[in-house]
Protein backbone atom coordinates (compact mmCIF):
# COMPACT_ATOMS: atom_id res chain seq x y z
CA UNK A 1 0.00 0.00 0.00
CA UNK A 2 1.14 3.26 -0.46
CA UNK A 3 2.09 5.22 2.20
CA UNK A 4 1.73 9.33 3.13
CA UNK A 5 5.39 9.58 2.73
CA UNK A 6 5.38 8.27 -0.67
CA UNK A 7 2.36 10.27 -2.04
CA UNK A 8 2.19 14.11 -3.24
CA UNK A 9 -0.84 15.04 -1.02
CA UNK A 10 -1.26 16.74 1.96
CA UNK A 11 -2.93 14.96 5.13
CA UNK A 12 -5.94 16.58 4.54
CA UNK A 13 -6.16 15.23 0.85
CA UNK A 14 -5.07 11.90 1.79
CA UNK A 15 -7.39 11.66 4.52
CA UNK A 16 -10.53 12.78 2.38
CA UNK A 17 -8.86 10.20 -0.17
CA UNK A 18 -9.34 7.51 2.47
CA UNK A 19 -12.74 8.43 3.35
CA UNK A 20 -13.71 8.21 -0.49
CA UNK A 21 -12.24 4.77 -0.53
CA UNK A 22 -13.63 3.54 2.22
CA UNK A 23 -17.24 4.93 1.33
CA UNK A 24 -17.36 2.71 -2.05
CA UNK A 25 -15.66 -0.09 -0.05
CA UNK A 26 -19.03 -0.86 1.36
CA UNK A 27 -18.04 -4.20 2.81
CA UNK A 28 -14.94 -3.45 4.52
CA UNK A 29 -12.68 -5.90 2.24
CA UNK A 30 -10.03 -3.04 1.44
CA UNK A 31 -10.99 -3.66 -2.21
CA UNK A 32 -13.64 -1.98 -4.31
CA UNK A 33 -15.76 -4.20 -6.31
CA UNK A 34 -17.48 -2.63 -9.25
CA UNK A 35 -21.05 -3.66 -7.82
CA UNK A 36 -19.69 -1.46 -4.82
CA UNK A 37 -18.35 1.05 -7.64
CA UNK A 38 -21.39 1.16 -9.83
CA UNK A 39 -23.93 1.33 -6.82
CA UNK A 40 -22.76 5.28 -6.61
CA UNK A 41 -21.33 6.32 -9.96
CA UNK A 42 -25.03 4.63 -11.89
CA UNK A 43 -26.10 7.78 -10.28
CA UNK A 44 -23.75 10.09 -12.13
CA UNK A 45 -22.15 8.93 -15.27
CA UNK A 46 -24.05 7.05 -18.21
CA UNK A 47 -22.83 3.12 -18.09
CA UNK A 48 -20.09 4.21 -20.95
CA UNK A 49 -18.85 6.93 -18.75
CA UNK A 50 -18.90 4.03 -16.27
CA UNK A 51 -17.21 1.53 -17.86
CA UNK A 52 -14.36 4.42 -19.22
CA UNK A 53 -13.88 5.76 -15.20
CA UNK A 54 -13.40 1.89 -14.14
CA UNK A 55 -10.98 1.35 -16.86
CA UNK A 56 -8.66 4.57 -15.95
CA UNK A 57 -8.84 3.07 -12.61
CA UNK A 58 -8.89 -0.15 -12.09
CA UNK A 59 -4.91 -0.15 -13.89
CA UNK A 60 -4.62 -4.25 -13.70
CA UNK A 61 -8.37 -4.96 -15.23
CA UNK A 62 -9.17 -7.46 -12.25
CA UNK A 63 -12.33 -5.69 -11.74
CA UNK A 64 -11.78 -4.64 -8.06
CA UNK A 65 -10.20 -1.07 -7.49
CA UNK A 66 -6.87 -1.57 -4.33
CA UNK A 67 -6.35 1.64 -2.62
CA UNK A 68 -2.97 2.05 -4.65
CA UNK A 69 -4.67 1.94 -7.62
CA UNK A 70 -7.74 4.81 -6.21
CA UNK A 71 -4.93 6.51 -4.46
CA UNK A 72 -2.80 6.74 -7.72
CA UNK A 73 -5.97 8.33 -9.60
CA UNK A 74 -7.07 10.42 -7.14
CA UNK A 75 -3.70 12.53 -7.31
CA UNK A 76 -3.87 12.32 -11.05
CA UNK A 77 -7.62 13.89 -10.83
CA UNK A 78 -5.80 16.64 -8.84
CA UNK A 79 -2.75 17.42 -10.91
CA UNK A 80 0.03 16.55 -8.22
Amino acid sequence: MKEWAMTKLTEKQLARAREDFDRYDTNGDKKVTVAEFGSTMEKYLTPEDFKALLAKINSDGNDEISWDEFLTDYENDLGT
